[in-house]
C-alpha cells in the first residue's frame, strides 16, 4: 500500500470519499423505485424502511460530491494555466454531457414513456420521433430531450466557467497568504463544525424556496448549496490542517450526526412539527459530512490498486449508471419478487453490467474513452503515420 505523507500532497481518503459516495448513487437511485418519491420507474412498492434509510444520506451525499470535485479543481489549477483548465474540463465535462443527453439517457425517457403508458413503439422510432421533440408529455418528469441525472456534470461545468476569476485569485501569493491566514482562524476550536452549518442555515433563510429542481434555470436553492460545498472543496485542499481537524473532531460530529438523524426520524413518524426542520436538515447535512471525512481521514488514508482501478471506472459508471438501474427495473418490477429482491437484482445487475460496458467497450475504444471522460489519444496524432523505426512522423 502506498501512504500519503504530506498533509499537503495526495489525500487518497478523498479519492476514496468520491468512489464510495459515487457508488451510494447506485443503491439510493435503485431505492427510488421502492419509495412513495418520484422516480423514472415505480415498482409500487412503498417502503417505510427503505425510505428511513435514504433519508440518511439524502440531505448530504450530492454535497459531499461537490466537495470533492472541488478539490479536484484545486488541484487542476495548480498544475496548468486556467485556459487549458478550461478547455479540459469542456473535454471531460460538456462533451461527456452532450453525448450523454444525445445517446446515454435516452433509454431512460423511453422506458419511462412506455412504464407510464406516454409511447408504446420501439425505440429507434422514439429516439428518432420523439426524444427530440422539445416537448414534455403529462405524466412525464422531464422533457424531451433530457438530462436526468447528469444535472450534475451540467452544473459542475458551470461553476467551472463562473469560478475562473477565483482560480486565478486563489493561485497567486496573495490569495495564498489569504488562504493561509483562513486555515489558522478555521482550525481553532470547532469552528470547522459549526460556521458552514451557520453559512448553510444563512443560505436557508435567504432562500424563498427549499426545493431542489435540478432544473438549471430554476434552481436558485440548489446552485447555492452546490456551490458553496464545491467551494469549500476548493478551497480546504489548500488548507491541509482543517483536513486534520476533521480527523480531531470526528467523534463529535459523529454524535452530533446521529442526534441530529434521530431526531429527524422522530419528527418524521412521532412528532411532526411545523417549523425548523429544514435547519436540522443543514445541521444533519454537514455533521455527516464532517463525519464521513474525519473518519476517512483517519483509516482510509492510503491507496491501493483497487481504488486506481476504481478511480478510473467511477465516471463513466456514473454516467451509464441510471440508465442501467431503469432498464433493469423495467423488466425486474412486474415479475413478482419482493421488494428486496428486486433491489438487490436491480443494484448489482447494475453494478455488472457497467462493469461489463466499462472493460468490454468503452476502454477498448478511442472515441469512447472520449464519449465518457476518459484519457484518451488525439486522434490526430492517430493520423500520423509510422516510420520504420517506430517513431511517429512529425
Amino acid at each position: 500500500m502506498t501512504r500519503s505523507t504530506s498533509l499537503g500532497g495526495r489525500q487518497f481518503f478523498l479519492d476514496w470519499v468520491r468512489v464510495l459516495a459515487f457508488a451510494l448513487l447506485i443503491f439510493y437511485h435503485t431505492g427510488m423505485m421502492f419509495v412513495s418519491w418520484d422516480f423514472h420507474i415505480e415498482s409500487g412498492h412503498d417502503s417505510e424502511l427503505l425510505k428511513s434509510i435514504m433519508m440518511l444520506s439524502s440531505s448530504w451525499r450530492l454535497d459531499i460530491l461537490f466537495l470533492v470535485s472541488g478539490v479536484a479543481i484545486s488541484f487542476m489549477i495548480s498544475k496548468m494555466s486556467l485556459r487549458h483548465f478550461a478547455s479540459q474540463r469542456v473535454i471531460k465535462l460538456l462533451i461527456p454531457f452532450l453525448f450523454a443527453v444525445v445517446v446515454v439517457v435516452a433509454p431512460q425517457a423511453y422506458f419511462e414513456a412506455l412504464h407510464k403508458g406516454v409511447y408504446e413503439g420501439g425505440f429507434w422510432e422514439f429516439w428518432t420521433s420523439q426524444y427530440f421533440s422539445f416537448s414534455w408529455p403529462e405524466k412525464m418528469l422531464a422533457p424531451f430531450p433530457t438530462y436526468n441525472h447528469m444535472w450534475y456534470v451540467l452544473y459542475l461545468f458551470a461553476y467551472t466557467l463562473l469560478l475562473l476569476p477565483l482560480f486565478n485569485y486563489i493561485n497567486s501569493e496573495r490569495g495564498q497568504r489569504r488562504l493561509a491566514l483562513m486555515e489558522h482562524w478555521l482550525i481553532r476550536g470547532r469552528r470547522v463544525i459549526w460556521l458552514p452549518i451557520l453559512i448553510y442555515c444563512f443560505i436557508l433563510i435567504c432562500s424563498n424556496s427549499t426545493e431542489i429542481t435540478h432544473a438549471f434555470y430554476n434552481d436558485a436553492y440548489g446552485h447555492a448549496i452546490y456551490l458553496f460545498a464545491l467551494l469549500m472543496g476548493l478551497l480546504f485542499v489548500r488548507m491541509p490542517l482543517v483536513w486534520q481537524a476533521f480527523e480531531n473532531h470526528r467523534h463529535t460530529s459523529l454524535v452530533i450526526a446521529l442526534i441530529g438523524y434521530s431526531l429527524l426520524l422522530t419528527e418524521r413518524y412521532f412528532f411532526p412539527v411545523e417549523y425548523g426542520v429544514e435547519f436540522l436538515g443543514m445541521i444533519i447535512k454537514w455533521s455527516w459530512m464532517t463525519t464521513i471525512l474525519g473518519y476517512a481521514k483517519r483509516y482510509l488514508n492510503s491507496s491501493n490498486s483497487w481504488l486506481e482501478y476504481a478511480s478510473q471506472a467511477v465516471y463513466p459508471f456514473f454516467i451509464l449508471h441510471q440508465t442501467v438501474i431503469i432498464v433493469i427495473g423495467y423488466f425486474i418490477i412486474d415479475l413478482g419478487f419482493s421488494w428486496i429482491a428486486e433491489f438487490v437484482i436491480i443494484a448489482l445487475g447494475t453494478f455488472l453490467i457497467c462493469g461489463l460496458i466499462f472493460e468490454g467497450c468503452i476502454k477498448r475504444l478511442n472515441i469512447l474513452k472520449l464519449m465518457f471522460g476518459l484519457k484518451y489519444t488525439p486522434f490526430l496524432s492517430l493520423k500520423k503515420p509510422l516510420l520504420r523505426n517506430g517513431a511517429k512522423q512529425t
